[in-house]
């Protein structure tokens, strides 16, 4: 059975990818992430949409301290865009 989430890409200092996967995996069932591309530190995040709200005030904080910049993918070329 496949299980939905909302998935958005962030652009992060390369340092903190680690640092965020485990704030991520602290916060057990929120988010997951995935590193898409680490030359440029893309990270795919996939949100359980029950925890929305929840994930949208840990990322703010989160942004501020590390930096992330959300970027806008386009699933259908693959390429990505700045929001």
């Amino acid at each position: 059975m496949e299980r939905d989430t909302i998935q958005e890409t962030y652009r992060i200092d390369r340092k903190d990818i680690s640092y965020l996967k485990f704030l991520l995996e602290s916060y057990e069932g929120i988010a997951v992430s995935r590193t898409i591309d680490d030359r440029i530190a893309l990270v795919e995040l996939m949100i359980a949409p029950g925890f929305y709200s929840t994930f949208q005030e840990l990322i703010k904080d989160a942004s501020d301290e590390m930096g992330m910049t959300p970027v806008l993918t386009s699933h259908f070329t693959g390429e990505s865009h700045d929001a």
